[in-house]
């Protein structure tokens, strides 16, 4: 009997062998029913494929040659995926609300919430009206976020301020978020025009501190110009004038000015101060020198 029986081995695993190819873990996991469940277990075999890996009647080969396609289609497609999100990145983000699909929509805001939402607050407040409300409520949120960070450093700067108005990190610090708050579009005329008396105060006592540079100048002597307060606009410009003799920006606030307010006179004085500097024009400055003394008349 033992004989018959390892015949009956030897005979199945050859048969097996013929039967799974070159799939060895095929061939181990068939023979293994056949030696234990003689006889009645070669039915196992031969409906192995069907019972254990649902390919439809394929072959373990087709099968797994499916799989791999599978898998390569799939990689495929997350390759494209990432593609599409590089492009993204090139498209300007006001196209994408406008021009994308829903999805894309939603997934730009994400994006620039995860960013520094003050940069494209003016995007955000676009997308506000987006015809998809999703993408139009994520706008929301980030107008409100951005509004309220800026509420909340605009009161702790302001109190830092008071306590020391010397301190120039604090003082500048306060003047950036102030000019921030009122480039954001949230405040009304009268608001707006109490926070730009208060962004030349926080200016000025940078000038004073001895922390005024190009931008600080420059920054109050425009809102000084926008609130029709010329007499402290010219003032500060003949002081930027003091502090940066030798670069042409002083000069160009000052023409700007002179021009403004249609003083003839200190206008040519200025622009003959320039002409004989020593300064080295850059093709802004010379355009306007030409212009300005060109041997032709203008209108101020």
């Amino acid at each position: 009997m033992i004989y018959i029986y390892i015949l009956y081995m030897i005979i199945s695993a050859i048969i097996l062998g013929f039967m799974a190819k070159k799939s060895v873990k095929e061939w181990f996991l068939k023979i293994i029913i056949v030696f234990f469940v003689p006889i009645i277990g070669w039915f196992f075999p031969i409906i192995w494929s069907k019972m254990l890996i649902p390919n439809k009647g394929e072959t373990l080969d087709s099968y797994l040659k499916k799989q791999n396609d599978d898998i390569e289609i799939e990689l495929l497609a997350k390759e494209e995926t990432i593609e599409r999100e590089k492009e993204l990145n090139i498209i300007p983000i006001e196209e994408a609300l406008v021009m994308s699909d829903f999805t894309t929509r939603r997934k730009v805001m994400l994006d620039v919430l995860k960013k520094d939402a003050m940069q494209y607050i003016d995007v955000i407040k676009m997308a506000v009206l987006n015809d998809d409300s999703e993408t139009a409520h994520f706008a929301v949120a980030a107008v409100m976020e951005v509004k309220r960070k800026l509420s909340l450093s605009l009161q702790t700067f302001s109190v830092e301020f008071e306590k020391d108005s010397y301190h120039s990190m604090i003082a500048r610090s306060y003047a950036q978020v102030l000019r921030e708050y009122m480039k954001s579009g949230f405040l009304d005329e009268k608001t707006l025009k109490k926070y730009k008396y208060t962004y030349i105060q926080v200016l000025e006592q940078l000038i004073d501190n001895g922390e005024g540079d190009q931008i600080t100048f420059e920054e109050k002597m425009k809102v000084e110009m926008e609130l029709h307060e010329y007499a402290n606009a010219e003032k500060t410009g003949l002081q930027y004038l003091q502090y940066f003799p030798g670069i042409e920006e002083p000069y160009i606030c000052l023409l700007d000015y002179y021009y403004t307010t249609k003083s003839k006179i200190s206008m040519q004085r200025v622009l003959d101060e320039l002409m004989n500097s020593t300064i080295q024009f850059s093709n802004r400055a010379l355009t306007i020198v030409r212009y300005w003394s060109g041997g032709q008349e203008n209108e101020i």
